[in-house]
Parts: structure tokens; sequence; C-alpha cells
């Protein structure tokens, strides 16, 4: 073993640049490896979109200022462009080299955001690299009417050659026909109602025939246009939109956060820190969620239970159960989970710890049989292992009203009777999506753990003590994993 004076001693010459040598070679070899690099430090709502593009053909990641929104992005494009898939790489892979479309407000905002980060500056006629190393980078064609912009470079990819091709919206969609296109990524909402169309239709025929896919990146700036309301509200085969907002960036500081948060426009701070667009005639919880958030704690035996499920395949079904304390006429939402194309006795397993032997509240739609059996949906349920009450969720004076609920609901939040466990994100996100169009109709999409949680608190006159139920494990908080999907046969 060396000593401590031996390694004090100071370098030599040779050594010196034997050192410097092998410091340059380690920064040469990570920077062959961005890519996977920047994809392994990835958050986990970064991971969930990236694989979210494996099932659909059109993913939006509508989210808030300073978040990560285009690194995700440029994460994905850079992978599909090399060709080297991560082993734990979950999303969609292109099987031959790709044809790649980056796509920004102009070429300037182009070559700053996309450009660089994804590929590096180009001095002296060599590139310095970005996610893409400079010696896999084989030539270039420069954009005109913008210094340092490229209109396509092409990128030796694991089985070929890839090209990305760079544009702006400023172009108008006239100028982007002609090829067919594997892969895009729009980066910040386009004004022009034609440019989301006309990619489209170049993607159409892409990826062999199979056709194309891509991603959108960015802040709702623009309000509720007809893009966001189409994604939110009434999303077509093959689209997905996920959100995220500055409690999903743990890279920003609290003291960060509070700077940016006193830049913005009082009327701007929602859609800057949550992705928010302005909704219509508006949220129909405005309340915001720091108010209603608690800390998990164990259930006293003395407190009510009850369990609420919503029903779905294509749409999430979805659990929740609310503890009662009835000494201070207060309801807390414990526990909450959802997954779509999950059969009844797979949502049983990820939710049995804390549903089991708990009365379940269920909508209506239960009652509805099959055609092939003549069962009824409920019934599959009972026979997984939920306990359901006698009847589909009603109100103690009969009627499913959902405005009835909707206002109960608000004024407890208002009155800091109703709170909900803090590490419940997906019902928090519901919450936030959850808005009446210009008519002032609820928007029915997203709502699925809302929904179960309305059908539980309309039958609390079911919900047992705690210490009447059988299971001690009911008493804890548990956060389930998700499931993977089956479908039933």
């Amino acid at each position: 073993m060396m000593s401590l004076s031996a390694a004090l001693k100071p370098l030599n010459r040779a050594e010196k640049v034997e050192l410097l040598q092998l410091l340059e070679e380690k920064k040469r070899r990570q920077a062959t490896k961005l890519a996977a690099l920047q994809f392994e430090s990835l958050y986990q709502w970064q991971i969930n979109f990236v694989e979210s593009t494996a099932d659909h053909s059109s993913c939006m990641l509508m989210a808030a200022n300073r978040v990560g929104k285009t690194r995700t992005g440029l994460t994905i494009d850079a992978v599909h462009l090399l060709g080297e898939y991560p082993s734990s790489w979950k999303g969609h892979k292109f099987d031959a080299p790709p044809m790649c479309w980056l796509l920004g407000f102009s070429m300037e905002k182009t070559r700053d955001l996309l450009q660089t980060p994804l590929l590096g500056r180009l001095e002296g006629g060599k590139w310095t690299g970005g996610l893409i190393p400079a010696d896999r980078i084989i030539d270039h064609k420069s954009a005109t009417g913008t210094s340092g912009a490229m209109r396509e470079v092409r990128v030796k990819h694991a089985a070929g050659i890839s090209i990305v091709q760079f544009w702006s919206y400023s172009q108008g969609q006239h100028a982007i026909m002609g090829d067919s296109v594997d892969w895009y990524h729009i980066d910040e909402e386009p004004r022009d109602k034609a440019i989301y169309p006309q990619v489209l239709t170049r993607t159409a025929t892409g990826d062999k025939g199979r056709g194309g896919r891509g991603i959108l990146t960015f802040t709702p700036e623009n309000g509720r246009t007809e893009l966001v309301v189409q994604f939110m509200d009434n999303p077509a085969p093959g689209q997905h939109m996920q959100r995220a907002t500055w409690d999903d960036a743990k890279h920003l500081s609290e003291s960060t956060k509070r700077d940016l948060l006193a830049s913005y426009p009082e009327w701007q701070r929602d859609m800057r820190t949550k992705g928010l667009p302005l909704l219509g005639a508006g949220l129909i919880f405005d309340i915001g969620d720091e108010s209603i958030k608690c800390e998990p704690f164990e259930c006293p035996p003395h407190w009510w239970v009850i369990n609420g499920m919503d029903f779905g395949w294509d749409h999430p079904q979805a659990h929740v159960q609310l503890w009662i304390d009835r000494d201070t006429d207060t309801v807390y939402l414990a526990n909450a989970w959802k997954q779509s194309k999950v059969t009844p006795a797979v949502a049983w397993s990820a939710v049995r710890a804390w549903a089991q032997n708990v009365p379940t509240a269920w909508p209506m739609d239960g009652l509805q049989t099959e055609k092939g059996s003549g069962e009824q949906q409920k019934s599959y349920y009972q026979q997984a292992g939920w306990l359901m009450t006698p009847d589909h969720a009603t109100w103690p004076a009969g009627g499913v009203g959902v405005e009835a609920g909707l206002v109960e609901l608000y004024d407890r939040m208002a009155t800091g009777k109703f709170k909900v466990f803090k590490h419940l994100a997906p019902w928090f996100e519901e919450k936030m999506n959850y808005h009446r169009d210009e008519s002032g109709h609820i928007v029915k999409v997203g709502d699925d753990l809302l929904s179960a949680t309305r059908y539980a608190y309309m039958m609390q006159r079911y919900a047992k003590q705690r210490h009447e139920i059988a299971t001690p494990a009911n008493n804890v908080v548990h956060i389930p994993r998700p499931i993977t999907p089956k479908r039933p046969r």
C-alpha cells in the first residue's frame, strides 16, 4: 500500500503527462456514453414517459418550466439516433436506423434548445459532441439564414446511418413536406394548428410502413388550445398525456422555486409551476394541494374505514380508501391505486394489504352483465376478494347526484375537513386536471380516483371501525407498485 507521504509526493513530468492522458481518456469515454448516462439519471416520472412511447404513437409531456421536459425528450431522441438501447429501456425501439424530425419555434430556438444539447457545436469544422458523441456524427447540412443552425445531420447508428432533421414552426407547414418520418419531437407547442397534423401525415408511413411515432414536450403557454384540449379531454387512439410539476423536479431547491415564483405574474403561476393551462370554465377543486396534504400515519382503531372503486379496462380501474374521524368530522384519503388493463385478480393482489375485509363502494355500472356468462361486473370483484357493499353507491336519501358530491368534497377541502396523504401523487394529478369545459360541463377524462373517492364518500354509512376489521395490516399505509397488464381470458 502506498504511504501517505508517497501519495503526497509531487509528480514528475512523465507522471503528469500520464495522468493527463488518463484524464483525457476518461473524459473521452464518458463523452461516448452521455446518452446512456443521462438516461440512468432520469427521475421515475421521466422513465414513465419513456415507457409510454412503447404503447402510444403520440405522447405529450405537458409540464411546468424548469422540470426537465426537453431534456427528457432529447434523451429519447439520442437513444433512437444511436440505436443503443439501455438494458432497462422499456420505451419504443426501432429495429432500423430512423429518420427523426426535431421541431422548435424558430431556427434559433431549435439550434440552442435542441441541436446544441443533442450534437454539441461545430467549431473549426469539428463537432464538440453532445448526447451524440462527436465521432458518431458523419456529416451535416447547414440551415440557411441562421448561423450555426443545421438542417440535417447524419449519425452513425448501431445498425447503419440514422438522420436527424431540424425544422421551425416559423417556416410553416408547407416547408415540412415530402419525407417519410419515423420519429418526431415537437418542443414547445406550435401556434399554427396545421403543424401537428402535417407532422402526423409525414409519420403515417414511417417505421417500415408500420407508422411512425413521436413526442411533444411543452409548457402550455398558449392556454387551452385545440391540441391541448384533444389530449386532455378526448385523446385519440394512440395518444397519451403526462404531467410534471415543480414537485417532480427534485433538482429545484426551495429557494430557487421561491425566487422563480416571485418573478412570474400571478396569473401565470399555475401554468409555470404546474404545467396547467387555462381550463375553460375552471378547475372544479381550485384549492391548493398544500392545504389538503398531510403526512401519512397509522389509522386509530376507533376510526371508520371504507373503500371505493371505479371499474375500468382501457381507462384505469381505481381503488381508494377513506378513514373517517367522526369525533372531528374529518375524512382522510389514506390509500389509492389505479391501473389500466388489469384483471380484478391482478388488481386485488396490488391492494389486498389495505383493502381486505373493508366494505367497498362501487358505481352503478357494476350491475352490467357480461353477454357470455350473464355475470354482473361487480361479481368478478367479489370473487377476487373485495367486500362489496350490498348496493351500488347512492346518497343516504337516494340518488347518485355527482354535483352534490363535488360540492360536499369542495366544502370539506376548503374547511380543512378533507385531507389526503401527501404521497398519493396520482390522486393530486387527477385533482389538478379535473375541470369544466366552456359550457360548464364536467370533463370526464382522467377522473378515475376522484370517482372512486366520491363513491366511498357517498357510502360512509357502510364503513366499519378499524378494530372490527380482522386484518391488522389495514391500519398502515401502503404504496403498491404497478402491475404488468394482463387481459382476462
